[in-house]
Formats: structure tokens, C-alpha cells, sequence
């Protein structure tokens, strides 16, 4: 009898763990309940804070707002304004442009150049890479305030530095001529995110590759244009993406060192949007020029996306 019984136990078990759940869709539905329930603060927290505002904003696009008053609906007027009588407008978005593309085409080719630099088995690399690190974690706020005081005339850093030369002093930002040229610089000198991201995307790339050119005879320009560029392209698209975004709302440069000055030279679009809202008091015209960066910046990364399938190369092939 005590043989039998491990036995029996055993059949006993089997039979419990083979048992199916009394109805799999009660149990999937519990699994769903629990998922959602999860999900739940993280949906809230956008249709609260994203979603909600957004929405808001829209609808006071279409008013006459200044924070202390009820808000009027006047329709399509704040737009009307803008594309005919704000000038401006006009002239914030050439700043903007011309500072985005500046900035992004600047950015790009200091980053990547200083990846590659960083790829090359030199003595100290890991200090190298922290001192081109740094800058970008340094508060926005923090570098602009560094800048304006390394710009100064009469006692800045630089301006010192150029008389050992014999270099008469620049005004930097106190020139319109000099002044999104200087903030341009200061967007190069602190990309250094984009340059950790060109540089894990340059230790990916395949080396049996680069082996491949230097056994037909290629040096490194022809290793850098058929092998690194090609492979490196959704990298650099990615991070073209990102610097658009970033440059279109550049606030607190503006904001901290030129006040979007001189002679409006560095009025950024998201300085301007600023200035009507909260200087101005006019909160309604603020989000009607806020709506119009939103469409343009959404086109433009709609063109880009498009344009990508005739320069990204991703491992599979063209995108």
C-alpha cells in the first residue's frame, strides 16, 4: 500500500496541473483589466497634461484673451493678423530659419567629426570623451549666462583672446550681423548628446567592412564616404530631427542674452510667442502663433520623413 500511494498522488497532480481554467476569457479579460489598469496614470497624465492643454490652446487661438478677462471668440481674426499686418511674425521666422538651419548644419558636422575622432584608439579617449560630454548637461540657462559673459566687449574672454592676435574686439551678440552666429556657436559647443549618439552608432558599424575597402585599395576617404556615411545615415537622420525640433523652440538663448535683440536679429519664434503672451498680454494671439509652429514644424518633418527614402540606408536596403 505505502508503493501505491506516491503513485496515485502523482495522477492526482497531473490531473490538477493539465486542468484548463474554467472559462479562458473571463481569465483574458482579467488580464486585459489589469493591463489598462496599469496604463491608466500614464494615460491620464497625457490627456491631462498634453492632450487637454493642447486642445485648450486651440480654442483660445480663436479668441481675444488677455488673462484677466473673460476670453471673446473673434473667430479667425489672430490668424488674419498675422499673415498680413505682423511684421514681426515675418521677421521672427527668418531668425528662426536662419538659426535652425545654422545650428542643426553646424551641429551635425562638428558631432560626427568629433565621434570620429573619438573612435580612435588615442591615449586619453575616455577624458576626451567626457570633456565634449559635459557642455551638454551644463543647464541651459547656466551655459547661456557663461556666454554672454565670455562675449562681453570689453572684458570677455574671447575678445582677450583674439587681441594676443591683433584682432580688433567684436561685438558678438550685441551685433545684428554677429548675433545668431554667436548663439549658433554656442549650440555647436553644447551638442554633445549628439555626439554620444554618432559615436554608439560608429561602434556599430561592421569593420569586416572597412577591412573589405583597404583589400581593394581605398584610403579612409573612400572607407568614410562608401562604408561609414551610408551605414551612419538614420543616425544622422534621427539626430537632424531632433536638432530641427530643438532649434525651432529655442527660447531661453534668446531669452538670457539678447532679449531678442539687436534690432530683433535673434527674435526666435519661441521668444516671440513669449513675448506676446506674457509681455503683450495677449494669450489668445500667443496660441495662434503657437498652433502655426506647430504646423510647421510637423511639415517639415513630414518632408524630411519623405525625403528619407532617397538617403537613409538602413541594413535591409533603402527606407
Amino acid at each position: 500500500m505505502s508503493v501505491l500511494k506516491p503513485a496515485v498522488t502523482k495522477t492526482a497532480a497531473a490531473k490538477t496541473f493539465t486542468a484548463k481554467p474554467a472559462s479562458y476569457k473571463s481569465f483574458y479579460r482579467q488580464r486585459v483589466l489589469v493591463g489598462y489598469i496599469c496604463i491608466l496614470p500614464a494615460i491620464l497624465g497625457i490627456f491631462l497634461f498634453t492632450i487637454g492643454p493642447m486642445l485648450y490652446s486651440l480654442y483660445l487661438s480663436f479668441t481675444d484673451w488677455n488673462i484677466l478677462t473673460d476670453a471673446k471668440w473673434i473667430g479667425l481674426a489672430n490668424y488674419t493678423n498675422i499673415f498680413t499686418q505682423d511684421l514681426f511674425f515675418y521677421n521672427s521666422l527668418k531668425a528662426t530659419a536662419y538659426y535652425s538651419l545654422g545650428a542643426v548644419a553646424a551641429s551635425m558636422v562638428y558631432a560626427f567629426i568629433i565621434a570620429l575622432f573619438l573612435t580612435q584608439n588615442i591615449k586619453g579617449r575616455s577624458l576626451f570623451r567626457a570633456i565634449f560630454f559635459i557642455p551638454s548637461i551644463i543647464p541651459v540657462l547656466a551655459s547661456s549666462i557663461l556666454w554672454t559673459w565670455l562675449y562681453d566687449v570689453d572684458f570677455g574672454v574671447i575678445n582677450h583672446i583674439l587681441g594676443w592676435f591683433g584682432i580688433e574686439k567684436q561685438l558678438w551678440i550685441g551685433s545684428p550681423q554677429t548675433s545668431v552666429m554667436s548663439l549658433i556657436i554656442l549650440a555647436v559647443w553644447g551638442s554633445g548628446n549628439v555626439i554620444v549618439i554618432f559615436l554608439a552608432g560608429l561602434q556599430d558599424v561592421p569593420q569586416h567592412l572597412h577591412e573589405a575597402v583597404e583589400m581593394d585599395g581605398g584610403n579612409w576617404w573612400h572607407k568614410l564616404r562608401a562604408v561609414t556615411v551610408p551605414l551612419m545615415t538614420p543616425i544622422i537622420f534621427y539626430n537632424v530631427i531632433l536638432g530641427l525640433v530643438n532649434s525651432f523652440t529655442t527660447f531661453t538663448q534668446a531669452y538670457t542674452m539678447t532679449k531678442g535683440g539687436p534690432e530683433d536679429s535673434t527674435l526666435f519664434y519661441a521668444f516671440f510667442i513669449h513675448r506676446e503672451a506674457f509681455e503683450h498680454q495677449s494669450m489668445g494671439y500667443a496660441c495662434a502663433l503657437a498652433w502655426i509652429l506647430f504646423v510647421i514644424i510637423s511639415l517639415l518633418t513630414y518632408l524630411l520623413f519623405k525625403s528619407s527614402s532617397g538617403w537613409v540606408h538602413y541594413e535591409g536596403g533603402k527606407s
